[in-house]
């Protein structure tokens, strides 16, 4: 029973062990540096399925009248933190005739406005070239004055540093 109980921690080790290596060789096949220096990527991103505060995206927007309005605020800090970070290396922003897709699926806002997002890029065949999960703009201090709107826009400016820099720290690396 003793020798069965080994073998049986035994192969949960080993079969742990394959799929972290399959796990870590997938992230390896990411081809980010196929992108040019300087290129222009396009920009997307989605609150759709997000939980903001607690609340769906429809009922944030319901419960704060001028989510809908402020929304491209956010967008926008989002991306300039971004490009600060990348000081030019690439481009993020709305060109829809690019080659390349930089997704960025918003799945919580939390109470302080800290963003917790998913991120892919792609390029025209659907190729994942780059994916990141769990960004946000990194530590949280227990209290942030201001609204929930102003809140939501600091963090969205510290999110998009947070991407710009690992977009850059993993495209000079390759």
């Amino acid at each position: 029973m003793k020798n069965a109980l080994t073998l049986n921690y035994k192969f949960i080790i080993l079969t742990l062990f394959c799929f972290c290596s399959i796990v870590l060789s997938a992230q390896n096949e990411y081809k980010l540096s196929s992108i040019k220096p300087g290129s222009k990527i396009n920009y997307v991103i989605d609150f759709s399925h997000s939980i903001i505060m607690g609340l769906s995206e429809t009922d944030f927007a319901n419960y704060e009248k001028d989510w809908n309005k402020d929304k491209f605020s956010i967008i926008t800090k989002f991306q300039k933190g971004i490009n600060n970070k990348l000081d030019g290396l690439l481009n993020i922003g709305t060109y829809m005739d690019s080659p390349y897709t930089l997704m960025v699926t918003v799945k919580n806002i939390s109470d302080v406005g800290n963003i917790f997002c998913d991120v892919t890029i792609t390029d025209d065949n659907g190729q994942i070239l780059f994916a990141v999960k769990n960004v946000n703009g990194g530590a949280e201090p227990p209290f942030l004055p201001g609204t929930k709107l102003a809140k939501i826009k600091i963090w969205a400016s510290l999110t998009g540093r947070s991407l710009g820099g690992i977009l850059k720290s993993e495209y000079l690396d390759q």
